[in-house]
């Protein structure tokens, strides 16, 4: 390829102050953006790669920034593996990162969900990022400022109940600890719950639209009751959840009083046939140990009835109605009057 070199001389105020050797293709060529052929000649020696229009030369730019980046990066790699650092390494192509995320899985035409589905083995944040994200993590959690009362035995009852029912514990891939979510259309009990979780956690509590109903397909306005993330909800969450959420037996021996009973009741139980707890998404061998705590703690006699999905639920005898009246009207609270005509 024949060029030419040429001085070009930068004048301001009458005075040369700076003199540019520029070397200037004569052969024609091929835009490196639109693949235009290009006569050098009749261009600016800056476009010398392209066709000289806004376009591509702003691609082309782009594309010269993301290449120094990339070596930038690759050096930053290579010197903190000399220093030992710990690195994880993309399965596809085999390059070396601290942390593995969308702007090169995109390279790969992956997102970070499709990779980890790939390689399940494989780590996508070393040790290092981790625990300074961690660290940042836990610095920007609200719980460290929040003047309420330490987690007690009392709170412990009352989650008891609640996760027996209808709370739930959650956890997402992105955070560090877990949280305390409920919602329903009884605005005055969900009032209460969120006025005792106020003792302990921050926590909001909002009307929004629920989820489609699973058979009408219409959406409801319901209460929402939703703490912020703590290491003690974090710790309940790993023993009230696998697969699914289980009945911990250890947890429930030992906090399954009567105000947890009636938290639980006023959850998940029905009196408009007989004293009923709806335990429908636990397993037989779990709701054996409910019924037979029921039983020695509480003397409370009942049976264990199956529903025509095949699912289990308890049912407390006539002989317990009484004994259990005694106990649920240590507990009264607004807006649960109506499970009370038994």
């Amino acid at each position: 390829m024949k060029t030419s070199v040429f001085d070009f001389v930068i004048i301001y105020d009458n005075k040369i102050i700076e003199v540019k050797t520029w070397l200037v293709m004569r052969n024609p060529y091929n835009c490196a953006v639109c693949g235009k052929i290009v006569d050098p000649r009749f261009l600016h020696p800056a476009y010398h790669k392209t066709c000289g229009s806004l376009e591509c030369q702003a691609t082309h730019n782009k594309r010269a920034m993301k290449k120094c980046d990339q070596l930038r990066q690759q050096k930053h790699i290579q010197e903190l593996m000399e220093r030992g650092v710990e690195m994880v390494t993309c399965e596809i192509c085999k390059q070396s990162f601290q942390i593995l995320n969308y702007h090169h899985l995109k390279i790969h035409g992956l997102t970070l969900n499709e990779y980890k589905k790939l390689y399940p083995n494989s780590p996508t944040i070393n040790n290092q990022s981790k625990e300074t994200r961690g660290k940042g993590s836990i610095a920007q959690s609200s719980y460290l400022s929040y003047q309420g009362k330490q987690p007690d035995s009392k709170l412990c009852e009352f989650l008891a109940g609640c996760l027996l029912g209808d709370g739930n514990l959650e956890k997402r891939s992105n955070k560090l600890n877990a949280r305390y979510n409920e919602g329903g259309a009884n605005q005055q009990y969900l009032q209460w719950k969120y006025e005792f979780l106020s003792q302990y956690f921050c926590c909001s509590f909002n009307e929004r639209l629920a989820k489609p109903h699973v058979k009408t397909g219409k959406r409801y306005l319901n209460w929402w009751i939703r703490t912020k993330v703590h290491p003690f909800l974090t710790n309940l969450y790993g023993q009230w959840y696998q697969d699914r959420k289980i009945v911990p037996e250890s947890f429930i021996a030992q906090y399954l009083t009567e105000f947890a009973l009636v938290v639980w009741f006023y959850d998940d139980g029905c009196c408009s046939n007989g004293i009923m707890f709806y335990t429908m998404s636990f397993s037989l061998t779990e709701v054996e140990f409910l019924m037979d705590l029921l039983g020695s703690r509480f003397d409370l006699g009942g049976s264990i009835l199956k529903n025509k999905n095949q699912q289990f639920y308890i049912r407390l005898d006539a002989k317990s109605r009484d004994k259990f009246r005694q106990i649920v009207g240590q507990f009264p609270i607004n807006g649960m009057e109506y499970k009370l005509n038994f």
